[in-house]
């Protein structure tokens, strides 16, 4: 989902889908993506998911805001000028560009997105057993 546009939807293999809308709330500050429940099924216990959000950029291929060392106009920033932590000498090209991702319990956003601890992946969130 893009602010600027039409909710997009696509299958792996590139092929448009139908059915998707975006609903926003001033009042609780959320974003509901709805996709049909027919392409699914109904979630349960064990199916997996993996969520990303990045900021959007629409003057880039990937749609996705980039990174500069520090914050500029249109870029986040790696770090705050004057920053010392290790991550802030690594070339901005190279980091994820996402916000906020959901992550199972016992990980941290920091360590999954943390490219100075080898490639980054973007673990799957396991949906748990009712209990």
């Amino acid at each position: 989902m893009q602010g600027f546009a039409a909710p997009v939807w696509v299958t792996a293999a590139g092929a448009a889908q139908a059915g998707a809308a975006v609903r926003s709330s001033g009042t609780t500050r959320t974003i509901t993506i709805a996709l049909p429940r027919a392409a699914f099924g109904t979630p349960g216990p064990g199916w997996r998911f993996a969520v990303v959000l990045t900021g959007q950029d629409g003057f880039s291929p990937d749609q996705a805001r980039g990174f500069a060392v520090t914050p500029q106009p249109f870029q986040f920033g790696v770090c705050a000028a004057g920053g010392a932590d290790p991550l802030c000498a690594v070339d901005p090209g190279t980091v994820p560009k996402a916000l906020d991702v959901l992550v199972p319990a016992g990980r941290s956003q920091a360590d999954v997105l943390n490219p100075l601890l080898g490639p980054v992946t973007v673990p799957a969130v396991t949906v748990p057993a009712a209990s």
